[in-house]
């Protein structure tokens, strides 16, 4: 494309908006310069984070902008600590209707006293992460 964003990195080396939107472009990059590209969004991903902060800042504040506003969501949710409705639920769905709740969560809401019990119980799992040098 002509006329689209471009990054451009220390060395010179243009990446424009369309090579990471396209699959097919991505996985033609060589392993030197696709690790390049990820290096660069990976401080993007800082930048438009701050910016994004910034702007609800502003948006709480009251700015005005010509073309962003807040505008209104809803979503659904059960009351969490509502024991009737926990009651009713599992009395009628069983267990299945209850979420157990994290070894943290449980930690924090009954205390060091749980850890004996936790030890017991929690299964520990490994899952690779990626790992920036």
């Amino acid at each position: 494309m002509a006329n689209e964003i471009t990054i451009i990195d220390d060395f010179g080396q243009k990446f424009g908006l369309s090579i990471m939107t396209d699959d097919a472009q991505l996985k033609q990059l060589d392993n030197a310069t696709f690790e390049d590209l990820v290096y660069l969004i990976k401080y993007l991903k800082n930048g438009i984070k701050k910016t994004d902060a910034e702007l609800k800042a502003r948006l709480d504040k009251g700015a005005q902008f010509k073309h962003i506003s807040y505008g209104e969501s809803s979503r659904q949710e059960l009351p969490a600590d509502d024991d009737k409705v926990k009651q009713a639920f599992y009395n009628k769905y069983g267990l299945d209707a209850l979420v157990v709740k994290s070894p943290t969560q449980l930690k924090k809401q009954f205390g060091a006293t749980i850890q004996e019990d936790l030890d017991k119980v929690v299964v520990h799992k490994t899952q690779n992460r990626v790992k920036y040098d």
